[in-house]
């Protein structure tokens, strides 16, 4: 794969046989605009036919709603009759006794409904409780003939939802072949998609499998066989509405995933991590990057990558890549590096990012170009990877090794241009926790070095009781309000999550970036806490971002700004000097400190009634400073923004 990226102000880019159901299908006419994963890299080269069906035109789909179709079959190779089978809800075993491991909603198809399944966990739920071994599964299904009349190219599109393994090997592919026998002619694609061992999918995880290398211009029957050949002796693989398309002539398709360790087609990253909330003093240059594929059957000249950022009024950044050809049936990476720094003021816009790759030709589906991502803010203090929904969902432990429900969740930070000290883990609570439920908040400092990553526990909150108060809302997890509970270090990553021993659930905001993206994995569980990593030192990766937060701000939790408050500021922000107004009858303390908690200036000030005083920090680093009142009867804070 050519890699395309930028340098300086240049941009250098570089099994069984299934008869044919109704055609009415919930799921035929579904465009492709959002489907995960495409393997393109087995790619023919072929003439283009103007008088070519529209792209996405359905040639055969299935969705199983009148059970398993006549003509297809079954196999399992193992003997035990470990067969695919047809299911149509939840699968749960970890109640049954003996207890299995997998307790998973069923497949959220757009069909809905029946599904296929191959349910390792309960094949082999018995034997490993009694013996402690399991059988792999070896098993497929497989359609009957789907008729090809010599169209330019073909994709087959399905979604599953699976599990697998925590360690390889991983054998799981789609098999195709124009010999219903599978003795000749074979041509076979990866299924998993990059998905890390012991680690749930999205559900569902939409598939296009691009087939043109054995199906482009054939006149015949195809046949399509599901093969799992090693990896599930636990979990599961569940598989809907599959159907198989005609691409276009002119097609550039974005929102699909490659297969295997390819990268995802579309993110943007502050070194890696895709937050949603910078504060002013880690700000760094944003990253884009897309990986385009030709899924038509012509060439497609001065194609480019454009990324567009919106402040809510206008566009405050346009810039694209320099123009390349991107050739039929083949797929690019496109990236636009360092060329965009969010700025320091105002805080609190949200900036909106928007981007596309097209060439000039007339795309015949323009709608899966393009990506648009949730708004992020530059703060005065809060880092954070959620999307900070109003109607969140909820987040929590599966049963772990040894059938525990102990474990700690959370996301990962990395710290740069200076030390921080912090001062809260911010934890939103799902709705479904129940009232009373114990808790701590964890901070790791973690080493990707080692074999598997090294976790070392930096902080830990007392065990707190979760009060009504705290279910959809921030609670703040500190020592005492105004006193940092560590300082983390430039350059490290940190880990900020929650530990529970049973009913926990966290309430989480978005979808971390698909497994692959260029950064550490944002999000991650593991029972029962992180220094004690799961068997051969796997790890679950999480979905759902859970809505845990790093808090820099030293105002966290003290009363600030009230109506009451003894001190104003004039003007805010200000290029250095500013006045400050003191209505007050006590001897106050007044400090001004940096968001690292430097002490910048202190003085004791003896008031009665209100004076006004001018201060002047010119020559001092431009970002948010923190001024404070301190008095017997209390302390008041503000925020001063030095532009």
């Amino acid at each position: 794969m050519n890699k395309l990226h930028t340098l300086a102000l240049i941009f250098l880019f570089g099994s069984i046989a299934f008869a044919q159901n109704g055609s009415n299908k919930s799921f035929e006419n579904k465009k492709t605009e959002l489907s995960y994963y495409s393997d393109v890299d087995k790619v023919i080269s072929t003439p283009p036919q103007q008088n070519k069906k529209a792209v996405g035109d359905t040639i055969w789909s299935e969705d199983f709603t009148n059970g398993f179709p006549a003509g297809w079959s079954v196999y399992d190779s193992t003997g035990n009759n470990y067969n695919w089978v047809i299911n149509n809800g939840d699968i749960e075993n970890i109640t049954a006794n003996p207890p299995g491991y997998t307790n998973a909603a069923a497949l959220a198809s757009e069909s809905g409904g029946n599904h296929m399944l191959l349910f390792a966990d309960e094949y082999n739920r018995v034997q490993l409780a009694n013996t402690g071994t399991a059988v792999d599964m070896n098993a497929y299904f497989q359609t009957s003939g789907i008729t090809l009349n010599g169209q330019t190219a073909i994709t087959v599109h399905f979604q599953q939802r699976h599990r697998v393994l925590c360690l390889p090997p991983y054998q799981t592919n789609l098999w195709v072949s124009t010999d219903p026998s599978f003795t000749s002619n074979v041509s076979t694609y990866d299924i998993q998609g990059g998905i890390p061992g012991c680690t749930q999918s999205p559900n569902p995880m939409d598939m296009s499998i691009n087939i043109s290398d054995i199906a482009a211009d054939y006149h015949g029957d195809i046949y399509l066989r599901f093969y799992i050949e090693s990896g599930i002796s636990h979990y599961f693989w569940m598989i809907d509405d599959i159907y198989v398309t005609e691409n276009g002539l002119n097609d550039i398709t974005t929102h699909q995933r490659l297969s295997g360790s390819d990268l995802p087609t579309e993110y943007y990253g502050f070194g890696g991590y895709q937050y949603t909330r910078v504060p002013v003093s880690q700000i760094q240059s944003i990253d884009f990057q897309m990986i385009a594929k030709n899924t038509g059957s012509v060439d497609q000249p001065n194609t480019n990558l454009t990324v567009d950022i919106n402040d809510g009024n206008a566009s405050i950044f346009n810039n694209s890549s320099i123009s390349t050809t991107l050739s039929s049936f083949s797929k690019d990476t496109f990236e636009l590096n360092n060329f965009w720094t969010p700025p320091t003021s105002p805080l609190n816009i949200p900036y909106t990012i928007t981007i596309d790759v097209f060439s000039d030709s007339i795309d015949e589906s323009p709608w899966n170009n393009q990506a648009s991502f949730q708004p992020f803010e530059i703060t005065s203090g809060l880092l954070a990877l959620d999307d900070f929904s109003s109607t969140p969902g909820n987040g929590g432990g599966y049963w772990g090794p040894n059938n525990t429900t102990e474990y700690e969740a959370g996301n990962h930070f990395s710290i740069i241009n200076q030390d921080e000290m912090l001062y809260s883990i911010d934890v939103v609570t799902g709705t479904n926790t129940p009232i009373g439920t114990l808790v701590n908040a964890v901070l790791y400092e973690i080493d990707f070095s080692t074999a598997p990553d090294t976790y070392t526990e930096i902080w830990r909150s007392p065990s707190y009781s979760i009060q009504a108060s705290d279910v959809g809302t921030v609670h703040h997890f500190n020592d005492s309000p105004g006193t940092p509970i560590a300082t983390l270090t430039n350059g490290k990553t940190y880990f900020a999550g929650i530990h529970c021993l049973v009913d926990y659930e966290y309430a989480t905001s978005g979808t971390n970036p698909t497994y692959g993206i260029p950064s550490e994995i944002h999000s991650t569980i593991r029972y029962p806490n992180m220094a004690n990593p799961m068997p051969n030192g796997s790890y679950d990766r999480i979905f759902n971002t859970p809505m845990i937060r790093l808090n820099f701000d030293n105002t966290v939790g003290l009363n600030i700004n009230t109506n009451n408050n003894p001190l104003t500021i004039s003007p805010n922000p200000t290029s250095g000097k500013f006045t400050i107004s003191i209505n007050s009858k006590e001897i106050n303390t007044l400090s001004i400190t940096n968001t690292i908690g430097q002490e910048i200036l202190s003085k004791t000030i003896n008031t009665i009634g209100k004076i006004e005083e001018e201060i002047s920090l010119e020559g001092h680093d431009k970002g948010i400073y923190f001024i404070t009142l301190k008095s017997k009867t209390g302390t008041q804070t503000s925020k001063l923004i030095l532009e």
